[in-house]
């Protein structure tokens, strides 16, 4: 349709992220009769948790397509365009392209933006982050990346960590600069830390750790980078450099609407994902404000999977409140794998929840993922649970292991929303296979443990005895 062509829909998502699609799934499924429009800048979209593999595993931006079939299945429309501006009062979007569209409910999916501090340098040639969008990462690996021998990942977060072993796979040099004592230092308390770190030394990738970037220096020629210097006074050579140091939201279209922001940056959504603004008005994903499971404070955890959950509670809730499938806050689970080593978390850390004044008590078990350890394939699982000590209440995990990692940090992060106690995970019953499963189900025996530890020698173990946890 021209320019001054205009269209009505029942429900218009901008953006087509993860929170977008299962925003425009939930919506058609949930509202039969409602006409669902997505309207996003690219006609493929890549999906957000597999973009370090384009680069390695993967090798190649197409192998990392979100599909759209489930959506159009549905009976939504997607149209490539982006929108302009939108109008709160006459309930209209200005698309750039396609013409103007009247909308009984919005939902702002518009995601985030990578952060590139103002680190001197920063302008030159060759200092690159990491974009959603399709042509760009194409063009990184296809135009760019070929030509790099050396490359400084600035950034020891899990974009950092898997962008470094991915880009070694490829025979390039990597060199990982982090400011806190050792990577993922702000996601894992430092007994996994450590042994990521380890991980990473062993696949190559040359570590630079407890020093900031000062700023990037110029090669020959003085317009592409030829080193990090950091903030120890080291230069790191190199000739191209990914910064990544996390990601904003993206609230220009919020910011326009006279949208509410939170002190955190993203748009502020209640516990259905809408806008305080306007109840018609829903935001979900990166550009959304998220608050912490437990102690409501903001959270600047940015995940895929939390995005699409807002997106399913913003798709529910569009023509009617349902009180159950409201948003209880962020979890924040996350799971990664290097080399042959799965690692993850959800909930708190030991350190940020003492921090916050929790008192805790931890259990930890180590096993093997299958029974008998002989079985072909087995590797070692760690599994550490953190409990709040007067509640009972599962605060959080942390599991290292093989493939069964993340669906234990699934189960893990069930528990936590379901609020279940020590208690109630020790006298959980599950299923064990010699081939499939760990002997003993590992949270059920960290939580063994903890109660053990409870009270020091166990004697004040809530709901059990230490003898009821041995025979158990």
């Amino acid at each position: 349709m021209g320019s001054d062509v205009e269209s009505v829909t029942d429900v218009l998502i901008v953006g087509g992220g993860p929170a977008g699609m299962m925003a425009g799934i939930t919506a058609a499924q949930s509202w039969p009769g409602k006409r669902v429009l997505l309207v996003r800048p690219e006609a493929d979209a890549v999906v957000p948790c597999g973009i370090p593999y384009i680069f390695g595993t993967l090798g190649g931006t197409d192998e990392d397509l979100a599909g759209r079939a489930p959506f159009l299945s549905a009976g939504g429309r997607l149209v490539v365009d982006h929108v302009v501006a939108v109008d709160r009062g006459d309930r209209s979007a200005v698309l750039g392209r396609t013409g103007r569209v009247r909308w009984e409910r919005l939902v702002l999916a518009t995601g985030s933006e990578p952060v590139l501090p103002p680190i001197p340098g920063r302008e030159l040639s060759g200092v690159f982050t990491i974009h959603k969008n399709y042509e760009y990462l194409d063009r990184l690996l296809s135009v760019d990346l070929p030509a790099v021998r050396t490359l400084a990942v600035v950034g020891g977060g899990f974009i950092g960590v898997e962008f470094a072993e991915e880009v070694r796979k490829r025979g390039i040099e990597v060199h990982l600069i982090e400011q806190q004592p050792h990577p993922l230092a702000n996601s894992f308390d430092p007994e996994v830390s450590r042994r990521v770190e380890a991980v990473l030394g062993q696949v190559g990738v040359k570590l630079h750790t407890g020093t900031g970037v000062a700023a990037f220096e110029a090669g020959e020629g003085g317009e592409r980078v030829g080193g990090v210097r950091l903030s120890d006074g080291s230069l790191v050579p190199c000739d191209a450099a990914l910064v990544a140091l996390g990601a904003r939201p993206n609230t220009r279209l919020a910011e326009g609407m006279g949208l509410t922001l939170s002190r955190s940056g993203g748009v502020w959504v209640d516990g259905f994902q809408r806008s305080r603004e306007d109840p018609a008005i829903f935001a979900v994903g990166d550009c959304a404000h998220k608050q912490d499971f437990f102690t409501r404070h903001a959270s600047h955890a940015m995940l895929a999977s939390q995005a699409a959950a807002e997106g399913r509670i913003a798709g529910m809730n569009l023509y009617g409140l349902r009180l159950l499938r409201a948003n209880a806050g962020t979890i924040a689970v996350y799971a990664s794998r290097i080399a042959d080593l799965s690692f993850g978390v959800a909930g708190l850390t030991e350190a940020t929840a003492r921090a916050l004044g929790f008192s805790v008590v931890a259990g930890s078990v180590r096993l093997p993922d299958h029974h008998p350890a002989t079985m072909p394939g087995t590797q070692e699982i760690h599994c550490r649970l953190l409990f709040d000590r007067v509640s009972e209440r599962l605060l959080g995990g942390q599991v290292t292991g093989g493939a069964t990692t993340a669906e234990l940090l699934n189960t893990i992060a069930i528990a936590i929303q379901l609020r279940a106690t020590a208690t109630d995970i020790a006298s959980l019953q599950f299923g064990s296979h010699p081939r499939l499963t760990a002997p003993v189900h590992p949270v059920v025996a960290a939580t063994g443990d903890a109660l053990v530890r409870w009270g020091g020698s166990g004697a004040d173990a809530p709901g059990t005895t230490p003898q009821e946890v041995a025979d158990g």
